[in-house]
């Protein structure tokens, strides 16, 4: 059975994609996002049982509620999900994992709205200059300096968006299919990635976000359960196998971290279609706790 320290080339610096496994490490059993959206639906009084979740993505759930709220309340559902996240704390893992990536000045995208990452580091918030919007922060970031190429430089990327701007938050179907519209224009658009690909000189519009990173970069992918709810990211890693069938130079290696469970089984065909190595290790401690993050800088 493969473990971190034995699956990768010691030369290889790959970008991390971190989901929300890495707070909820350590019996943090608060930090879940089906959690958090079941406080929601209590204080709005919906209660509904395990089997009409079940037939519920998280993202539809969230739309539900949203859509059951009075029109004249002012705090957004997005506001309210992040005020219950105020008291997440970092833990040890997440201070040497981070760590790592900044030893190795490789980047960190997630998927998670908390700054555990960037405070366990006390990294700074970065915003961008150009273009910025409270709606898509994708070219802002956490890091210890200002960064000019996000594939070869470290730094913390939210995704998802991040707490501080409240509007970024993408939790609904709604918001999902809004970020999909929004990067498909830059993927597909006439100086868009497609193009970049096909001429090395060009630059794409999403070259200064941590849209750059994913399709350009090796990926180490973990902490994410990866349902069929992230029809964002299931969408992203489509265009990021697309990509590199039109150019194998663009083709860059990716990993998958799962544990052993009953569900793995399932995931594994999407990953190893797209050219994903989709590998379990037997428990978590496996992952957040291994060895490969002591990695000594070379």
């Amino acid at each position: 059975m493969p473990f971190l320290e034995d699956l990768l080339p010691t030369d290889l610096k790959p970008a991390l994609l971190i989901g929300n496994g890495i707070n909820r490490y350590g019996g943090s059993q608060n930090a879940s996002w089906e959690g958090l959206l079941k406080k929601l639906s209590n204080q709005q009084g919906l209660s509904l049982t395990d089997d009409e979740m079940k037939e519920m993505s998280n993202t539809e759930f969230f739309d539900i509620l949203d859509l059951g709220r009075p029109l004249e309340e002012k705090v957004s559902l997005q506001k309210a999900f992040c005020d219950l996240m105020t008291d997440w704390r970092h833990s040890s893992h997440h201070s040497k994992i981070v760590t790592w990536a900044k030893s190795k000045r490789t980047p960190i995208i997630t998927v998670n709205f908390d700054e555990n990452l960037s405070r366990s580091i006390d990294a700074k918030f970065i915003r961008s200059k150009e273009g910025f919007t409270d709606y898509y922060p994708w070219s802002s970031y956490f890091s210890d300096q200002a960064i000019d190429t996000p594939r070869n430089s470290f730094a913390i990327w939210h995704a998802h968006g991040m707490m501080r701007y409240r509007r970024s938050i993408r939790l609904g179907l709604t918001h999902y299919m809004g970020a999909v519209q929004r990067a498909r224009h830059w993927v597909y658009a006439g100086n868009g990635l497609r193009r970049s690909a096909k001429d090395h000189t060009s630059t794409w519009r999403g070259s200064d976000t941590w849209l750059d990173i994913l399709f350009h970069s090796p990926l180490l992918i973990f902490g994410f359960g990866f349902g069929k709810d992230e029809n964002f990211f299931r969408w992203l890693f489509l265009e990021r196998a697309r990509l590199q069938r039109l150019d194998e130079s663009f083709r860059q290696p990716a990993w998958f971290i799962d544990v052993e469970n009953a569900s793995s089984k399932h995931r594994r065909p999407f990953f190893e279609r797209l050219g994903m190595q989709f590998v379990t290790v037997p428990s978590y401690s496996d992952i957040y706790e291994a060895s490969f993050w002591s990695t000594p800088t070379p």
